[in-house]
């Protein structure tokens, strides 16, 4: 079959409580749009029972207008009311597991207790409930159906990708400047980055900014900052992704993640495909996982894992050698533009849905 416009034929709905704005979420809503596939979007933030009474009053209005139903990011206890409000095909955006974030990620309660046995419950009956689901590696799907033993014709690859715009022109300033946005968590292993920045305290000319979500979880790593005397750290505040594409557009390198858990292991997170977007060079950790998507010292930049040794060297290899920098920066830009725009994306999965 010859793939055009898919307008005439396939309509789709976005259904649940996921958060709007959330680049996972504008990726997919801009590349079925690129596609010419209309989109209905069945949608509440509303919580508890409320959630189910809004989502049912909506659907209604919308139930015969759509030929698919897309369960979006963080629908695991949806995708059993989805299936009882339609007999359409039902896909399941996963995008990663309940349990491996809350468990094996954040240790937010241990393996054996009721939680984690929930969490791994709510992973495994809301894939098997779903036609099709999407995750965003071909690890973090390995990963699914060793746990949950699921058939992997149930799976499809969907990269997490961008869609933020930037400008490709660094802001002219007198700082090399390392940037690194998002939550504090195990994955991403923050600590990394500043024992690294530690290393690095004697080049003047290096400061990092750091963007993240003011908690308690910051207060642990500023208390870190504190005690290393580092004066080469700037932190701000969360912001939204326009904020975020301005840090980026600021630096010469990015980073990525540098923990070494499980789910470090399965995932490539936005804030790379975020810095690839407008051009940056990336370090990151050495997971298999980078393979599905990148080459290194091509495109990106590896690292060992939790080694700040490793990432300090690294940063300055980039450092010295501005050639190498432009080269790796261009090469990702190159990638996104040829494979991994929305409307390229969200063409492939529609062939598989």
């Amino acid at each position: 079959m010859v793939l055009g416009s898919y307008k005439n034929y396939m309509k789709i709905c976005f259904f649940g409580n996921y958060i709007s704005d959330y680049s996972r979420v504008k990726v997919l809503r801009k590349g079925f749009q690129q596609n010419d596939v209309e989109i209905f979007e069945c949608h509440t933030r509303k919580t508890g029972l409320k959630k189910y009474l809004d989502l049912y009053n909506q659907h209604k209005k919308i139930r015969n207008k759509y030929d698919v139903i897309l369960v979006m990011m963080g629908g695991q206890t949806l995708v059993w009311f989805a299936k009882l409000l339609t007999k359409k095909k039902l896909i399941f955006d996963a995008f990663t597991s309940l349990y491996l974030t809350n468990i094996e990620d954040r240790k937010t309660c241990t393996p054996e207790s009721f939680k984690a046995k929930y969490y791994a419950w709510l992973d495994k009956a809301s894939c098997k409930k779903a036609d099709k689901v999407l995750l965003d590696t071909d690890a973090q799907i390995q990963y699914f159906i060793d746990k949950y033993k699921l058939d992997k014709d149930k799976f499809i690859r969907v990269f997490v990708s961008s869609d933020n715009e930037c400008n490709l022109e660094k802001e002219k300033n007198n700082k090399f400047i390392i940037h690194w946005h998002g939550y504090i968590v195990p994955l991403y292993s923050l600590e990394t980055v500043i024992k690294s920045a530690k290393i690095l305290e004697k080049y003047e000319d290096i400061e990092f900014q750091i963007v993240t979500r003011f908690n308690s979880k910051y207060e642990k790593i500023k208390e870190l900052t504190e005690k290393l005397e580092l004066k080469n750290i700037k932190f701000y505040p969360e912001t939204d992704y326009e904020g975020v594409a301005k840090f980026v557009n600021k630096a010469d390198v990015c980073l990525g993640i540098f923990g070494n858990n499980k789910k470090a292991q399965v995932v490539i997170p936005n804030k790379v495909y975020e810095a690839i977007i407008c051009a940056k060079p990336v370090i990151t950790a050495n997971h298999k996982v980078i393979d599905e998507v990148f080459t290194n010292e091509d495109n990106i930049l590896t690292v060992l894992p939790e080694d700040e040794k490793d990432l300090a060297n690294k940063i300055l290899k980039l450092k010295d050698n501005s050639d190498l920098r432009y080269r790796i920066g261009q090469s990702a830009h190159t990638l996104h533009i040829n494979n991994l725009k929305p409307k390229q994306i969200v063409k492939e999965l529609i062939t598989k849905i």
